[in-house]
């Protein structure tokens, strides 16, 4: 995608094969693990529903024979679209010993590169790209493959000829000289400006979202973020001090506050942005119908996005919901795909933050009585669901309470994307406790107090710690949200 909100950060789902995979570290991303050889994959009766789009890149990195290499190329392309690459391994062997049948040496390519004469041979329509070893983490070398036809049937009607060509010693080399000369390889110099000139000229389709959706979409946001009515804002502000008596009221800087003290003005309207209270007072929230800021929210989206463009399964859940405007947009994002498979829960005391009674959240007092911006009733929060139209109870469950006594009897059984504005640490343990089980695998966790509340990051880490499992790699959005990819 080529809009800005889209480049901050990407993340994709994948496919693996192999019949005895070593897997080190947690699987960040969704990801379908097939221990089989791709022969077998290939044959599968459910294939068409394993593989339901094509791939951007696919990856060959096999058995280093060159027939293998060859039926992986052909099975792979037949699931391929114009917008997909694949890219195969070990083709450019610094030594001829490296390139025999048989392994004899600690480095091994086996024959694969005799896999590159043979495509330009056969189909000549590909275009094919072949690079040295000294690419980063790629030591043998490698061939980009684009310009792929799934359609395409000239390999397969020629696979038995091609294939005992090879076996009587067709494209044996003698020399890695006369080989890479046959393979026209390219210095590793030239892969990042012709993978970047690749990915200007192709083209990936995206997930049909139409332009009034989108626009739909931002207006939404700008709305629940009070941007129409933000000069407004800051009048309210600028009459409680002259009722406060910190300054004297003049018309003109009623009128006009933007021109009247520019300076102070647009100290307010980047707090704004951020979602943070103007000079970082509760006290003066203003009112947006969400805290998050334009970079939470726009994750929200991003999130929204990512879990439907990947299949996750499961529902939508926000705790701490304050004035809705969370949910309400996960509610507008729903309407305007009509995704009509996933449930939104709105968890909340709807009364605001109790005193603190765990002894790690000593000293954080955010109750009603100190803080009563915080507590916002449901019947407000379902009203401004009405207010935009996006009210549905079929759908949506609203469970008042703490979480504590709510989250564990949570109408769910599958959670895609958990968001969670806890505060405290007693809250933001209850909401992992009850419902981080639930979270699918590849599903999000958006924990929307980490960079501001150290209490909120000692909780995520005493609860994975007590699981012995490591806290899974956060990614930050801005000075205080952050969010995960739970591990498969």
């Amino acid at each position: 995608r080529s809009n800005d909100r889209n480049k901050r950060h990407c993340r994709a789902s994948g496919l693996v094969l192999d019949p005895d995979p070593e897997i080190t570290r947690a699987l960040t991303q969704p990801v379908q693990l097939f221990r089989e050889t791709s022969d077998d994959f290939f044959c599968r009766p459910d294939l068409g529903e394993i593989i339901r789009q094509a791939p951007d890149l696919a990856f060959i990195d096999g058995m280093h024979l060159v027939e293998f290499a060859l039926r992986d190329f052909m099975n792979l392309e037949g699931h391929c679209a114009p917008h997909s690459v694949i890219i195969i391994d070990d083709v450019v062997p610094e030594d001829m010993a490296w390139a025999s049948r048989t392994r004899e040496t600690q480095a091994w390519t086996g024959d694969v590169y005799r896999l590159i004469p043979v495509l330009r041979k056969y189909r000549p329509d590909l275009e094919i790209a072949v690079f040295d070893a000294n690419i980063a983490h790629f030591s043998k070398g490698i061939a980009v493959i684009s310009k792929l036809d799934p359609e395409n049937r000239i390999l397969h009607d020629a696979y038995d000829k091609i294939t005992a060509d090879l076996e009587a010693g067709l494209c044996l080399e003698n020399t890695v000289e006369t080989l890479r000369t046959t393979l026209r390889v390219r210095t590793s110099d030239g892969f990042r400006p012709y993978i970047d000139d690749l990915a200007k000229s192709l083209t990936r389709p995206v997930a049909p979202r139409s332009r009034l959706a989108g626009t739909y979409l931002d207006t939404l946001k700008k709305s629940l973020l009070n941007v129409f009515y933000r000069e407004d804002e800051f009048r309210i502000l600028y009459l409680r001090q002259c009722l406060a008596g910190e300054t004297t009221f003049d018309m003109a800087s009623f009128l006009d506050p933007r021109a009247a003290d520019p300076e102070t003005y647009a100290l307010f309207e980047s707090h704004h942005d951020e979602g943070r209270p103007f000079r970082n007072k509760i006290a003066n929230l203003g009112f947006p119908k969400t805290m998050m800021g334009r970079a939470r929210l726009d994750n929200l989206h991003d999130c929204l996005d990512y879990i439907t463009d990947n299949n996750i399964p499961g529902d939508l859940i926000e705790c701490g919901v304050w004035r809705g405007g969370g949910c309400i947009f996960m509610a507008g994002y729903l309407h305007a795909f009509n995704l009509r498979d996933r449930q939104l829960i709105i968890a909340d005391s709807f009364e605001g933050l109790p005193v603190p009674s765990h002894q790690k959240d000593e000293g954080l007092d955010l109750s009603k009585e100190i803080y009563p911006q915080l507590a916002v009733s449901l019947e407000t929060v379902r009203s401004n669901f009405s207010d935009y139209g996006l009210l549905d109870d079929s759908r949506q469950h609203f469970l008042k309470g703490w979480f504590s006594d709510t989250l564990t009897t949570a109408p769910t059984d599958r959670i895609a994307l958990l968001r969670m504005d806890g505060d405290l640490y007693e809250f933001t343990m209850d909401i992992l406790t009850a419902l981080y089980d639930r979270v699918a695998p590849g599903g999000i966790v958006i924990v929307d107090d980490y960079g501001i509340l150290p209490v909120c990051r000692e909780a995520i880490a005493d609860f994975f710690a007590a699981r012995g499992e490591p806290v899974p790699e956060m990614t930050k959005i801005d000075w205080t949200g952050t969010f995960f990819t739970k591990p498969h």
